[in-house]
């Protein structure tokens, strides 16, 4: 798909038609002029308009996920898409004298790039106030006590973006929750398959606005440990394994969390296509069995694996209230902040990144526009025939049928999804 130049982008309100207000069904004319409001704004952004590249985005995973035939993320991308550009509308639109940005209760990553959304959107000049003070109910963001101002602990302050404790302004505009569209679920798996023009504006429009934000010294200390043997003569890839939980699994796009398998077997090609001599993998994971993983599978390695020792990290699985047991999920020190954002700015100073869709892993792809990208957002794993032809346990000529559900397939006649979704179509086809 080629994204449309000089042409507007009024196409958007066509696209995220059906997350529209019925304007027939109110009197006051309101959302009649909201959506002239929306339709002049869009038709006159330029290419090189800040937020071209988030609208080339929108408009990308649109036209994606109807074509994919998966009613239900388009529904979800048309609503927030459709929320996506009020929000820009408004600051684009009303008089403020600064940007208030409180955290929203999901992981850390999500509000940092909640933060960047503000910096390449918001008008020039204008402060972004970050309020990351934790009020103590949390079920994600639990990063320190309760009223510990996270973001002064990470960040430096400067001119353009600083703690909400530090200004106060009567006259400013609080824009919650993240803006672009593809930082959001399912939709992030969209990002790695914009076409390759939009999505290196985006990465580039991006990467000026993170040069905004500084780490706090030790922050830099950390980081300075880390790197300062990853010289220009050597290969450095970095590699982000998530935990793959309930919750993760449900956000990738491709509905699957590849294997520590999948992730060693990818690194191996990489590094062996590399033509530099030292070779470094550096490898952020909250999963404490992928460490294991890795270490056992490059120990007579010449790659040197690197890997940051006293980081929490989860072997998985579910607590006994039932949620989800990684490490934002449970109680969490400033420290464990430190360590994320520690992993973050060490895969941006990879040649390369294995990931799948993941806040920490989009950050660290914004702001590094040259690091080359290896998303594992595949339906069925790389070389998944190989692997079949293959198989590990013993295969029978005839099986006998213990549990034989019913199967609907349904087909809705006169909607724009006209064939059902994969997972029908693979049934119908007998691919199981």
């Amino acid at each position: 798909m080629v994204s449309k130049q000089h042409e507007g982008f009024e196409d958007l309100l066509q696209l995220f038609a059906a997350a529209l207000p019925d304007s027939s069904k109110e009197q006051s004319g309101d959302v009649q002029q909201l959506l002239k409001s929306l339709r002049e704004f869009l038709r006159n952004i330029e290419d090189g308009d800040e937020a071209a590249c988030v609208l080339a985005g929108a408009r990308h995973a649109l036209l994606a996920c109807r074509g994919a035939g998966r009613p239900s993320v388009s529904s979800y991308a048309c609503k927030t898409s459709f929320s996506m550009v009020k929000k820009i509308l408004a600051l684009r639109c009303s008089d403020y004298a600064s940007v208030s940005t409180p955290y929203h209760d999901n992981g850390l990553f999500a509000n940092v790039l909640q933060v960047c959304d503000a910096l390449l959107l918001t008008k020039p000049g204008v402060p972004v106030l970050v309020d990351w003070r934790r009020k103590g109910s949390e079920g994600h963001f639990q990063y320190g006590p309760e009223g510990f101002d996270l973001w002064s602990h990470l960040f430096e302050p400067n001119k353009r973006c600083r703690s909400a404790e530090t200004l106060q302004c009567e006259d400013g505009l609080t824009m919650p929750g993240r803006i672009n569209c593809l930082f959001m679920n399912m939709l992030r798996g969209y990002l790695w398959s914009m076409p390759e023009h939009d999505l290196q504006h985006l990465r580039l429009s991006y990467a000026a606005a993170i040069s905004e934000l500084e780490p706090t010294m030790h922050i830099k200390k950390q980081l300075m440990g880390i790197c300062r043997e990853w010289t220009e003569d050597t290969y450095v890839l970095g590699v982000h394994r998530r935990l793959a939980c309930s919750e993760m699994v449900a956000c990738q796009l491709s509905q699957r969390a590849p294997s520590n398998v999948e992730y060693i077997s990818r690194a191996r090609k990489l590094c062996a296509a590399s033509g530099k001599k030292q070779k470094i993998i550096f490898l952020a994971t909250d999963d404490s069995q992928a460490v294991i993983d890795f270490e056992m599978a490059f120990a007579n390695s010449s790659v040197k694996l690197c890997c940051r020792d006293g980081v929490k990290r989860s072997v998985g699985g579910v607590r006994e209230d039932g949620v989800d047991n990684e490490v934002h999920r449970n109680p969490c020190a400033e420290a464990d902040a430190e360590d994320a954002l520690v992993d973050a700015l060490c895969l941006a100073k990879c040649e390369e990144l294995i990931c799948v869709d993941s806040n920490l892993s989009i950050f660290a792809a914004l702001k590094n526009p040259r690091l080359r990208l290896h998303a594992l957002s595949s339906i069925l794993p790389e070389g998944w025939e190989e692997d079949a032809a293959q198989p590990e346990e013993p295969v029978h000529e005839s099986y006998e049928v213990v549990f034989a559900p019913m199967v609907f397939v349904r087909k809705v006649a006169g909607c724009w999804w006209t064939e059902p979704e994969g997972a029908s179509r693979m049934l119908q086809q007998g691919c199981f």
